[in-house]
This record gives C-alpha cells, sequence and structure tokens, in this order.
C-alpha cells in the first residue's frame, strides 16, 4: 500500500525524509516489504529448513539483480549507492544462503527403510539398490511436514529387468500454475535416479501426492500426477550429468514419459 502511494503522492508516503520522491519511496517501503516477507519465511511454522532457505535465497537474490541495475532502489540509506557497494551488501547473504541450502538438502536423512550403508551401496542386490537410489532423491519431509516417501516398490518382470513404482508427497508450490514445473523438477531427478543406478530397468512409474482439500496438509494426500517411462523410451535418453537439468525436465522427458493421471484440479 505504502509503495502504491510513494508512486502517488511521494510526500505524503515520507513525511520524515528530505528526499521526497518516488524513487525513494519505492526503494525505502520495496526493502522494507522484502524484509518483513523474509521475517514472515524464518518464523512461519509449517516448512521445513529446506524450504525456508530456498525462499530467503530467492528473496536475497532479486535484491541483488535489481541492484547490479539500479544500485540506488535497493540501498536506500546510502548516499552514494554504487553497483560493488549493492555487490558487497547482497551478495554474501547470497552465498551463505546457497551453502546453507546445499547443506540442509544433503543433511536430510534417507527413509530407514530403504537406507543403505555406504559399503554395501555398490554390492546390493537389484531391489535394494533402486530403493536406495530412489530414496536419495526423496529425503526427508516436503515443505509441508510431510515425509516425502510414501512407498517404493521394485519388482521384477516376467522378462528381464524390473519395474520401479514410486509415490511421494510433492512440495506445496503455492500457487497450482507452479505445480507443473515442480513435478516435472521432481520426476525427472526420480528417473534420473533410477535409470542411471546401473540396474536393469525395465519401466518405472511415479505417483505425486498432495493434501488437495487442505494444501498444508491437515486432510488425506491424493494422487495428483502419474506418469510412466519404459526401458526403450529412457534409452533414447543422455543422461550425461553434463546435460542441464532444466533441458531434461522441460523439454526431454515431459516428451518421452507418459501421463497416465491427472487431478482434474491440476489440470
Amino acid at each position: 500500500m505504502l509503495i502504491v502511494l510513494s508512486l502517488v503522492d511521494p510526500a505524503i508516503a515520507l513525511p520524515w525524509s528530505k528526499v521526497k520522491t518516488r524513487r525513494k519511496g519505492v526503494s525505502i517501503y520495496g526493502c522494507t516489504f522484502l524484509a518483513s516477507l523474509a521475517l514472515s519465511i524464518v518464523i512461519y511454522p509449517a516448512t521445513n529448513l529446506e524450504s525456508r532457505i530456498t525462499w530467503l535465497l530467492m528473496l536475497a537474490i532479486i535484491p541483488l539483480i535489481i541492484g547490479i541495475i539500479s544500485p540506488g532502489l535497493v540501498l536506500p540509506w546510502s548516499r552514494t549507492p554504487t553497483k560493488l557497494s549493492v555487490l558487497m551488501f547482497y551478495l554474501p547473504p547470497v552465498l551463505f544462503l546457497a551453502a546453507g541450502l546445499h547443506y540442509a538438502t544433503k543433511s536430510q536423512p534417507i527413509d530407514p527403510r530403504y537406507d543403505l550403508p555406504a559399503a554395501e551401496v555398490q554390492s546390493a542386490d537389484p531391489v535394494r539398490a533402486l530403493r536406495y537410489a530412489v530414496a536419495n532423491e526423496l529425503r526427508g519431509e516436503n515443505n509441508i511436514g510431510l515425509p516425502r516417501i510414501r512407498s517404493i516398490q521394485v519388482t521384477p518382470t516376467d522378462g528381464v529387468g524390473y519395474d520401479v513404482k514410486v509415490e511421494y508427497n510433492i512440495n506445496n508450490s503455492g500457487l497450482k500454475s507452479f505445480f507443473g514445473v515442480l513435478s516435472k523438477m521432481d520426476m525427472t531427478k526420480i528417473y534420473r535416479a533410477i535409470y542411471t543406478s546401473g540396474r536393469d530397468v525395465a519401466s518405472a512409474s511415479i505417483t505425486a501426492y498432495f493434501p488437495v482439500d487442505d494444501p498444508m496438509g491437515k486432510s488425506p494426500p491424493v494422487p495428483v500426477l502419474s506418469t510412466t517411462l519404459d526401458k526403450k523410451a529412457a534409452d533414447n535418453i543422455d543422461w550425461s550429468v553434463d546435460r542441464p537439468e532444466l533441458e531434461l525436465e522441460t523439454e526431454i522427458l515431459p516428451e518421452l514419459w507418459t501421463e497416465t493421471y491427472i487431478h482434474p484440479d491440476y489440470k
């Protein structure tokens, strides 16, 4: 509201300031808004550490980018704002949060139902190895406190190889329009883990669950999206680690997997 007021009448929005300009008002109240949003993320109880750090990192990157373009907008207290001063003020928090996100992600525990001692990972039988590969991608809880893994089933086929069936609790994406992006990211990582495990996989299927009736997790999660990817399609994919993850998520895998179910609310 104060940002809008600054655009309409800066003198009313900045009664104490000697400089009463729209730019000054947007700068002060924009920074205040981002700071209050960051505080709400820190104290909000229904999200895990990984999710909080992710949102804080995004909030830190926004003023950094804006400041490189227009330093004065994100350093309202500075008399001589420069791009260097923007980098000195905003880059350290970005780097710190990025390191914290990496630690938070890696420190999440693997589901004990599927965990393996490091010495047994390579020598484990295909069933245990495939379960571990998936569990290693779906660590800990999602951002509304539900266990990431619901179940991982690995069964031998009538012919050659194994069928892998994964059910997991997807994060709350906030907006339904973001759900498609989030599900593609998750499923790409899971399919990559399965088909680069070194085990003979005939087919894999993944189902994402979410509490549609209450996004905060108080209602039972229900299936919202199911996909399958068989060996024939997977063999056409270059799973090289040098390939950009975004390319797999947005261009390649969604064209190759088969969407077997999508909840009506998410179509």
